[in-house]
């Protein structure tokens, strides 16, 4: 198998300085040279560009990456590796590898804010029927969940982006601000409108919170070890997803539904408070204004403006309108138009772009968005529907289903911190990736096997096996991604590959109700039930058991052979559905065969990084010591100086 060479350096040769003359060059910066023997201090341009004629040779560089800065033979000898404090596009390098013990603060710290993110996706699937009944409006209820993840999809790529201008802890406190006050606007709405425009306010806050996680520890960890800590955070992802809909499910029956965002406020305001005191991140300096100069306005826009016409229309397709009449498709073409507008956009206009599109050119990368799109769609399917299963063919109630879907969050869990460990130790990623899909698919194919007759322990076991193969692929394909590009590119692959993951679940999530919608549709139609009772059970197709959480009274009373022929028609569109999940696995299996190439796990300035981490830790912890010094030596000369005043 052959290596890929890795990228050289850490600066971006790729956005980056556009030798046409469309940005300036920060001026030179001092450049830390690491070794074994201590740091030191040289100057030099951004990112070891000398002129003007390197920046156009980095133009022309096929694969991006930037010159090694050239060393005399001294430094050569000993090893040392240059470290600019500015990557070629402009932006400060935030990379920063800390000791083992500050990671952990630091890890520790940042988990608070995936869990809140992810909790707030799935919480309310469990919630959904008994919020649609409080306000009467069951066919709008779906965009309750679907709201928040409009927003927090658009939002990914440009919450990464503004943390490279504004810093990753200031930009990560923004969005925990934004997160917890739109959770207390949604536990105060009253109305439908309210609640889906504040779900949407959440989703704002949202999408950066699991994005910048994952570049923070991209900052603050080496490539190699990587795998061990973003594995934990997928660990922390399945505990939300398993848990989410069995809380949601609790607070729905139990005490009201409002205490699925009003939960938010209290773990939302430990993670503000653990967040301001004890995330030790480099500060990016610079004028508010300098700073506000480098976003990428029209790449923004144009992003949140295609991501929410392409997720509307999959809203409305079947319930608000039909799926061919002109809101639905004129939203469709528009949200083509405007994708085709923003790459043009990010090519020709954007400076700092938000997705620079040559990163989309690299095999690796490419490959990675695409089987993430699909994952993504796959795995928010699983976390909606195997509940849904359960209620609506098994007649169990919204928390019995909650626990019986814990088998597949503790098998992911599990075997997503086993991938996480194995890939740190031996540096490959691909055969876990691959091998993974592969199991995956197999788990999905017996799904799709699943009636209203299948023993639970059969279905446990199916619920395990995809825990075995999806937990294998959820890290390893960021690790891929990362290990492809330099590392000043990593907040971006890192942001956009999460918003593919956000966009896939989106789009796949309403394709799979219409897959369950329209086969209801036709097979109840077809046995001459009332359309009204048709329209109730697509609604809510729980509510045809006592057990669940809400109640419709065109549902009350039916037959029980009438209710057996709306669980076999519920459980014939499930079926198709995990039909249509097995092969969109599957056909990642394929994708991560062909396209992903291997690439080193180690890069050859992560020695003088990690050296550079501890000076920095130790600079911080001597001006602490020196700060608390000189306060105690004020205090002392004021007592004295009091002292002298009563004494006269």
């Amino acid at each position: 198998m052959t290596e890929e060479p890795a990228p050289t350096g850490h600066t971006d040769a790729g956005a980056l300085v556009e030798a046409r003359g469309r940005s300036a060059l920060p001026p030179a910066v001092p450049v830390v040279v690491a070794s074994s023997r201590g740091s030191s201090i040289r100057s030099a341009t951004p990112a070891g560009v000398a002129d003007r004629a390197d920046i156009e040779a980095l133009q022309s560089t096929p694969n991006r990456t930037s010159p090694t800065p050239e060393k005399d033979d001294d430094a050569k000898s000993k090893g040392e590796v240059e470290l600019s404090g500015f990557h070629a596009n402009g932006l400060a390098d935030q990379t920063s590898y800390m000791p083992v013990k500050q990671i952990l603060i630091v890890f520790m710290s940042l988990q608070l804010a995936v869990f809140l993110s992810f909790l707030d996706q799935v919480i309310v699937s469990s919630a959904l029927p008994v919020i649609s009944a409080y306000f009467d409006s069951g066919r709008s209820s779906s965009f309750v969940g679907s709201a928040y993840l409009l927003t927090s999809t658009a939002m990914q790529p440009i919450w990464g982006r503004l943390s490279d201008v504004f810093g990753r802890k200031v930009t990560l406190l923004a969005c925990v601000v934004v997160f917890i006050i739109g959770s207390l606007a949604c536990a105060v709405a009253q109305t439908m409108i309210q609640l889906i425009v504040f779900r949407g306010m959440q989703g704002f806050g949202g999408g950066g919170l699991i994005t910048l996680t994952l570049i923070i520890i991209s900052d603050v960890v080496s490539l190699r070890d990587r795998g061990k800590y973003q594995g934990v955070t997928e660990i922390t992802i399945a505990i939300a997803n398993g848990g989410g809909p069995l809380l949601g499910g609790v607070m729905a029956e139990k005490i009201s539904w409002r205490w699925c965002f009003w939960i938010n406020l209290p773990i939302g305001g430990f993670c503000l408070a653990v967040i301001v005191f004890f995330l030790p991140l480099k500060p990016v300096h610079g004028s508010i204004k300098e700073k506000l100069l480098k976003i990428d306005y029209g790449g923004a826009l144009l992003t949140i403006a295609a991501s929410v016409l392409i997720i509307l229309p999959l809203n409305w397709g079947g319930t608000s309108f039909p799926w061919v009449s002109g809101p639905v498709l004129g939203c469709v073409i528009s949200s083509v138009a405007a994708f085709a507008l923003f790459f043009f956009w990010e090519w020709k206009f954007a400076k700092i772009p938000v997705a620079p599109p040559y990163i989309f050119k690299n095999p690796t990368v490419a490959a990675v968005f695409f089987v993430t799109l699909l994952a993504g769609g796959v795995i928010l399917s699983q976390i909606y529907y195997l509940p849904q299963y359960y209620q609506v063919a098994r007649g169990e109630s919204p928390i019995r289903s909650g626990v019986l879907v814990i088998a597949l969050f503790l098998s992911t869990t599990f075997f997503v911190f086993v991938a996480g460990q194995l890939v740190s130790k031996t540096g490959e990623y691909k055969p876990f990736i691959v091998g993974g899909y592969a199991i995956w698919a197999i788990g999905l194919g017996l799904l799709s096997t699943l009636d209203e007759n299948t023993s639970t322990a059969k279905i446990i076991g199916y619920q395990i096996l995809n825990g075995f193969g999806q937990g294998q692929t959820l890290q390893t394909t960021m690790v891929a991604a990362q290990a492809a590009v330099d590392r000043s590119e990593m907040s971006v692959v890192t942001s956009v590959r999460n918003f593919m993951r956000s966009l896939g679940g989106t789009i796949f999530l309403v394709i799979g109700a219409t897959i369950i919608n329209n086969t209801l549709r036709s097979r109840l139609g077809q046995l001459g039930f009332d359309p009204g009772v048709v329209s109730a059970v697509i609604d809510d197709p729980t509510a045809i058991w006592p057990t669940s959480a809400s109640v419709n009274p065109a549902l009350q009373g039916l037959a029980a052979a009438d209710k057996a022929e709306i669980v076999k028609a519920w459980v014939r569109g499930f079926r198709t559905l995990m039909h249509v999940l097995t092969g969109l696995i599957g056909a990642n299996a394929l994708v991560a065969l062909i396209f992903l190439k291997r690439h080193s796990l180690s890069r050859a300035d992560e020695e003088a990084l990690k050296a550079r981490g501890k000076d920095w830790v130790r600079d911080r912890k001597e001006k602490k010591r020196k700060g608390a010094g000189a306060a105690t030596a004020e205090g002392a000369d004021l007592e004295d100086l009091d002292k002298a005043e009563k004494a006269s």
